[in-house]
C-alpha cells in the first residue's frame, strides 16, 4: 500500500517482480489518483535529503579507566570502523550511501532494516537490506523481544554448497514466496531460508541461533551477542511493540483529500475552458463559425452574438486546496519550502538561513538522533561479527582508508572486551551545506579567530581545492603518521632505526611542533588517568614525543618563529616571552641501546630551543 503510493502505480507484490507482474487490466489511474500530487514521494525525498543525507556520523570509541594498551586498542578500533565505513557495500560506494538508500524505507514504511553478516567465505562483513515484512516477533514480548525470526531468499545451488548434508531438503523446497502471484524462478531456483535467534540469558549463559530450509536445521550455534544481527532505523516508533509507522501511514488520509480536491478542480477547469457563444436561432450560419481565417466576418440579422467565459474556480477554491496541502506538510513535520527547492525570502545572511533550517528541522531532531544512534549500533555489530570471523582466521586484517593509500589493521591488536569501552557519535557539523552559506560561515569563524586559514580550507570542503589541499596536507599526514608510530611504540620492541628525526626542510615547522605538543598533552592526560602501576608503560611513548619536540625546536629559526602569526600562541612548556630563558622539558627515561640522545640547546637545556610565545 505505501510502496504503491510512493511509486504511483499498481504493483503485483512487494518485490522487484511486483513492478512487472501487475495485471494489464488493473486500474492504474485509481492508484495514481490516490496521490495525484505525489506528496508522499516528495515528503520522503525531503525527509531523506534534510534529515539523513547532510549527516555523516562516525562511531567514536571511548575507554572506561583502561590501561595504556586498551586505550591504544580503542584508537585502532576507531580506524577499523572508519575502514568499514569507507568500504564499498555492493552497489553503494560506502556505508553512508547504503544508509541513505535504506533511509527511504524508514521514512516511507517506518522501519529500515540492515542485517550485518560475518561472511566467512569472503572473510569480510557484509550488509543486507532486509524488508521489514520478513522479520517476525512475538507481540507479547513488547518493545524488547528476546526472540526474533527472519525469512530470507537464498540461491538453492549456493545453499547446497554451504550445507551439503541438507541437499535433498534444499532440492525439494518450494520456491521462495515474494508475496506475489505467478512468480516463477528464472536464472536460478530461490528457496526460503529461515533464521531464529534467542538472546543470551546472561553474561555466562549464551543464547541460540539456527537456520532451517524446508523444515530441516542446516546450521546452528550459540549466540553470545546481546543484540540481534540487525540495525533498525525507525521513523515514528509505535508506543508499544517492535515496529514503527512511516510518512505514508501518517499522512495517507490528507494525501487522499488533497488528491480528491485536485481532481475536482482539474475537472472543473476542463469544463470551464470551453468558450460559449450565444446567438438567436437563424441569425448566423454554422459554417461561418468553423472558418479559421485570420479575419472572419459573420452576417447577422439581429443583435451581435454574445460570448461568455466562465471562470473555472474562485480564489477561495485555490486557497482551500493550498491549505489542505499545507496541512499535510504540517502533519508530518517537514518544510514545504524545502520540498519545493525554494528559499525563504528576506533572509539577510547564510547564518539567518541556517537558523531557519534548524528551526524547521527541530521537530525532526529526534529522528536525526535516531540516525546518529544507528551508527554506534552498527559499530557494536561490527565488533561482534569481527570476533566471529577471527575465530576462524587468527590473522584477520581490515583495510583502513588513509588520505592517500589503504592501510591494514590487525583485528587481534584492536579487540577489546565490551565492558572496557563505550561507543558514541561526535556532534554533527552545524555548517551550512550550500556553497555560499558554508563559505560565509567558515569565513566568519576565521575572522573571529576561532580557526586558522588552513583549517578553514579543510572545512569548506570544495572539490576544486582537493589538489591544492593534497599538496599542503602531505606534510601534516606525514607528521600524524610519526605521532601514531611513537604513541604505539613499546620499549621492549623498539629499534633505534624506527625513530625518524625532524627534517630541516619542513615547510611548516611551527605547525608540526604544535601537532606534536598537542599529541604529548593528550597522551599525558591518558597517562595520568591510568593506575600508578600502568603509568610506566606510557612513559616511553611520551619520551619519544619529547625527543622529537626538542629536535624540531632546535631547527626552528627566529624568522620562522616570528612569521607564525596564524593560529593560537604556543602554550605550556614551550610558551615563553621573546628573549626569555626557556624552561627545560622533563628528561625522558633512557631508551634501548642505539636510541638517539635527547638534544640540547646551546645552554645544555634539554628540549629548549629559540621558541617565542
Amino acid at each position: 500500500r505505501n510502496l504503491e503510493l510512493f511509486e504511483g502505480r499498481k504493483l503485483g507484490g512487494y518485490s522487484a517482480h511486483g513492478y512487472y507482474s501487475a495485471s494489464p487490466n488493473s486500474d492504474q489511474s485509481a492508484v495514481s489518483d490516490t496521490d495525484r500530487l505525489r506528496l508522499v514521494r516528495s515528503a520522503v525525498a525531503t525527509a531523506v535529503s534534510t534529515i539523513y543525507a547532510p549527516q555523516k556520523p562516525k562511531p567514536q570509541f571511548q575507554t572506561l579507566g583502561a590501561s595504556w594498551e586498551i586505550r591504544r586498542k580503542a584508537y585502532r578500533l576507531d580506524r577499523i570502523c572508519e575502514g568499514l565505513l569507507n568500504q564499498r557495500q555492493g552497489r553503494f560506494t560506502n556505508m553512508w550511501s547504503l544508509f541513505i538508500d535504506s533511509a527511504v524505507d524508514a521514512a516511507l514504511q517506518g522501519d529500515s532494516v540492515i542485517k550485518v553478516v560475518a561472511d566467512t567465505v569472503r572473510k569480510r562483513i557484509t550488509h543486507l537490506q532486509i524488508p521489514a515484512i520478513d522479520l517476525f516477533v512475538d507481540p507479547s514480548e513488547g518493545r524488547e523481544p528476546q526472540n526474533l525470526f527472519q525469512r530470507e531468499p537464498v540461491d538453492a545451488s549456493y545453499a547446497r554448497q554451504l550445507w551439503p548434508s541438507a541437499a535433498n531438503e534444499i532440492g525439494n523446497a518450494q520456491a521462495y514466496d515474494w508475496y506475489d502471484k505467478g512468480v516463477r524462478p528464472r536464472a536460478a531456483k530461490v528457496v526460503e531460508l529461515q533464521y531464529a535467534w534467542r538472546l543470551p540469558f546472561g553474561p555466562d549463559k549464551p543464547g541460540k541461533w539456527c537456520a532451517c530450509i524446508n523444515g530441516k536445521q542446516v546450521d546452528h550455534g550459540e549466540w553470545t551477542a546481546p543484540a540481534f544481527p540487525f540495525v533498525i532505523l525507525q521513523w515514528e516508533p509505535n508506543r508499544d511493540g517492535y515496529w514503527a509507522s512511516g510518512i505514508a501511514d501518517e499522512g495517507r488520509k490528507l494525501v487522499e483529500d488533497c488528491s480528491v480536491i485536485d481532481l475536482r478542480l482539474f475537472a472543473r477547469e476542463l469544463l470551464a475552458s470551453t468558450k460559449r457563444i450565444y446567438y438567436r436561432p437563424g441569425t448566423c450560419k454554422k459554417e461561418d463559425f468553423e472558418l479559421n481565417d485570420a479575419t472572419v466576418a459573420i452576417a447577422c440579422d439581429a443583435d451581435y452574438p454574445q460570448e461568455s467565459v466562465t471562470p473555472a474556480f474562485t480564489p477561495q477554491d485555490v486557497e482551500y486546496a493550498r491549505m489542505k496541502i499545507s496541512q499535510f506538510w504540517d502533519a508530518i513535520g517537514l518544510s514545504q519550502v524545502t520540498a519545493a527547492a525554494r528559499r525563504e525570502l528576506n533572509l539577510p545572511s547564510a547564518e539567518a538561513q541556517l537558523t531557519v533550517n534548524e528551526t524547521k528541522a527541530g521537530r525532526q531532531l529526534i529522528k536525526s538522533q535516531r540516525y546518529e544512534q544507528a551508527f554506534p549500533d552498527l559499530a557494536h555489530q561490527w565488533i561482534w561479527r569481527m570476533r566471529e570471523l577471527a575465530e576462524k582466521d587468527k590473522k584477520l586484517t581490515v583495510q583502513w582508508a588513509g588520505k592517500t593509500m589503504m592501510r591494514l589493521e590487525t583485528w587481534s591488536d584492536a579487540d577489546v572486551e565490551d565492558e572496557m569501552f563505550t561507543v558514541t557519535v561526535p556532534p554533527a557539523s552545524a555548517l551550512p551545506h550550500d556553497p555560499a552559506g558554508r563559505r560565509q560561515e567558515v569565513q566568519s569563524m576565521i575572522e573571529a579567530g576561532m580557526i586558522s586559514k588552513a583549517s578553514g580550507r579543510k572545512l569548506i570542503n570544495w572539490p576544486d581545492l582537493d589538489s591544492e589541499l593534497t599538496i599542503e596536507n602531505a606534510e601534516d599526514e606525514y607528521v600524524d603518521l610519526l605521532i601514531e608510530r611513537y604513541l604505539d611504540a613499546e620499549q621492549e620492541n623498539w629499534d633505534a632505526s624506527d625513530y625518524e628525526a625532524p627534517e630541516g626542510f619542513m615547510t611548516n615547522k611551527i605547525g608540526a611542533l604544535r601537532r606534536f605538543i598537542a599529541a604529548w598533552y593528550r597522551a599525558k592526560v591518558d597517562q595520568l588517568a591510568l593506575p600508578k602501576k600502568e603509568r610506566a608503560k606510557a612513559e616511553f611513548p611520551l619520551s619519544l614525543l619529547r625527543q622529537y619536540i626538542g629536535e624540531l625546536d632546535l631547527k626552528i629559526s627566529p624568522a620562522e618563529n616570528a612569521g607564525a602569526a596564524e593560529g593560537p600562541a604556543l602554550q605550556g612548556p614551550l610558551a615563553t616571552p621573546p628573549g626569555s630563558p626557556v624552561p627545560a622539558l622533563p628528561m625522558p627515561p633512557p631508551g634501548p641501546p642505539g636510541t638517539p640522545p635527547f638534544p640540547a640547546n646551546g645552554n645544555g637545556i634539554p628540549g629548549a630551543g629559540p621558541v617565542a610565545a
